[in-house]
C-alpha cells in the first residue's frame, strides 16, 4: 500500500488521532455522568427522562453510523469524518444552551449523530492499512488510547459539575470538538483504498448492507461485540444512581470508582495485544466470553445477596468489563477481515449493534428492578450468555485461512 497514507502525520500520530476519533463517543457519555442527576432535576425531568439522555445518543450513536459506512466507502474517509466533526460541535453547544429536559434529549441524539463518525472512520482506517490479525493489535491499541477517556472525563466532569455547573461539561466538550476538527481538517490525510472505491461504486449502500448481513460470519462477530459492549454499558446507566445515589459516593470522587474499570479495560487491551502475537484472534475471544460470563454469574449472585455489599458488586464488575479487551475488539477485527472491500459499511454495522444492544439495555435498565444493582447485574448476565455463542460455535469450526 503507498506510503502516502498518514504520512503528515507517521505511524504514531496516526494512531494518536485515531485513538482520539474513536474517543468522541466515551468522552461525551462519561464526562456528563456524574452532572446527570443535577441535570435531570435542573431541567425539571425525571429519573426515567434522564436514562433517555442516555438512550438516545446510544440510538444516535447506532443510526448514524449506518449512515456514514456506506459513506465512508463512497466518497472517502475523510470528509465525512469532517461532517460528523462539525454537527457534534453545533449539537454540543446547542445542549450548553438546552432550557428543557426533552430539548437534551434531542440535542444528545443529534450530538451522538455527529460523534458515531469517529467511531465508523478510525476502524475503517485501521482495515484499509492492516489485516486480520494486525488489525486485532491495532485496534486494542484504540481501545487502551480510548479507555483513557472514561478515566479522565468522569474526573473531570465531577470537578467542573462540583465548581461550575453542568452546563460548562458541554463547553468543555465544545473545545474538545473544536480541536479535534481542526486536527482532522489539517492532518488527516485519505486512506481509502482503491478496491472500496471500485465496490462502492458497483453497489448502492442498501445492496451493500443486505450483502453484509447475508455474510453469517459477520453478524456473529457482530452480535458478539454488541452484546460484550452493552455488558459495559448497563454499568454506565446504572452508575450514577447507584454510587451516587445508593453507596453515597460523593460527585467529586465518582470519576475515580469509575475509571478503575476502563484502566481494567485498557490493560485487558494490552494483554490482548501481547496474547496475539501468539495465539488466534478468534480463540482469545472464546475465553473472553467465557470468562466474562463467570463474572456476571459471581455478579448477580452477589446483587441479588448483598454478598460483599460495595466490593461485591464492583470486584466482578471490574472482570466484566475489562473482558472488552479480549472479545469486543478481537470481533471487531474478525467482522473487518471477513469482507475488507465493505470496510466502511462493516465498520458501520459492528459498531451499531454494540451502540443498539447499549441503547436497549440502558433503557431496560429502569425496568428490570427498582434496584440499581440487581437491574445492571441481570442486565449484563443476558449479555455475557449471548456474546458467548457465536465464538463457542466459532472455536468448534476450522480457523479461517489467514488473510
Amino acid at each position: 500500500m503507498s506510503d502516502r497514507h498518514a504520512a503528515k502525520l507517521g505511524p504514531i500520530g496516526f494512531m494518536i488521532l485515531l485513538g482520539a476519533m474513536t474517543s468522541y463517543p466515551p468522552v461525551t457519555t462519561d464526562i456528563y455522568l456524574p452532572a446527570l442527576p443535577a441535570l435531570t432535576h435542573d431541567l425539571q425531568g425525571t429519573t426515567a427522562q434522564g436514562q433517555q439522555t442516555l438512550s438516545a445518543y446510544f440510538v444516535g450513536l447506532g443510526a448514524g453510523q449506518l449512515i456514514y459506512g456506506p459513506w465512508a466507502d463512497r466518497i472517502g474517509r475523510r470528509p465525512v469524518m469532517l461532517f460528523g466533526a462539525t454537527l457534534y460541535l453545533v449539537a454540543t453547544l446547542g445542549c450548553a444552551l438546552a432550557s428543557s429536559i426533552e430539548a437534551m434529549i434531542g440535542l444528545r441524539f443529534l450530538q451522538a449523530f455527529g460523534a458515531c463518525s469517529g467511531i465508523v472512520i478510525s476502524a475503517a482506517m485501521v482495515r484499509d492499512r492492516f489485516g486480520h490479525q494486525e488489525s486485532a493489535r491495532m485496534l486494542s491499541m484504540l481501545l487502551t488510547l480510548r479507555g483513557i477517556g472514561p478515566i479522565v472525563a468522569p474526573i473531570v466532569g465531577g470537578a467542573i459539575l462540583t465548581f461550575l455547573g453542568w452546563r460548562a461539561i458541554f463547553w468543555a466538550l465544545g473545545v474538545f470538538g473544536i480541536a479535534l476538527g481542526v486536527t482532522v481538517l489539517i492532518a488527516m490525510e485519505e486512506t481509502r483504498t482503491a478496491a472500496v472505491a471500485e465496490r462502492a461504486r458497483t453497489e448502492t449502500p442498501m445492496r451493500a448492507y443486505l450483502e453484509v448481513l447475508r455474510n453469517r460470519r459477520i453478524v456473529g462477530y457482530g452480535l458478539t461485540s454488541g452484546l460484550n459492549f452493552a455488558g459495559m454499558f448497563a454499568w454506565i446507566g446504572a452508575a450514577p444512581y447507584l454510587l451516587i445515589g445508593v453507596y453515597g459516593v460523593p460527585a467529586l470522587w465518582f470519576g475515580w470508582i469509575f475509571g478503575i474499570n476502563a484502566a481494567g479495560f485498557m490493560a485487558a487491551s494490552q494483554i490482548n495485544r501481547r496474547l496475539l502475537k501468539r495465539y488466534p484472534a478468534d480463540r482469545i475471544m472464546a475465553v473472553g466470553a467465557v470468562g466474562a460470563a463467570i463474572a456476571a454469574a459471581i455478579l448477580l449472585f452477589d446483587a441479588l445477596t448483598g454478598t460483599g455489599g460495595p466490593f461485591g458488586v464492583l470486584a466482578p464488575l471490574l472482570l466484566v468489563v475489562s473482558s472488552l479487551g479480549f472479545v469486543s475488539t478481537n470481533a471487531m477485527a474478525g467482522g473487518l477481515a471477513v469482507d475488507p472491500t465493505r470496510a466502511g459499511t462493516v465498520s458501520a454495522l459492528l459498531g451499531t449493534s454494540q451502540f443498539a444492544f447499549a441503547g436497549i439495555i440502558t433503557a431496560g435498565v429502569g425496568y428490570i428492578s427498582h434496584q440499581p444493582a440487581v437491574a445492571m447485574a441481570c442486565a449484563i448476565m443476558i449479555c455475557a450468555l449471548g456474546a458467548m455463542v457465536f465464538p463457542l460455535w466459532l472455536a468448534r469450526r476450522a480457523p479461517p485461512a489467514a488473510d
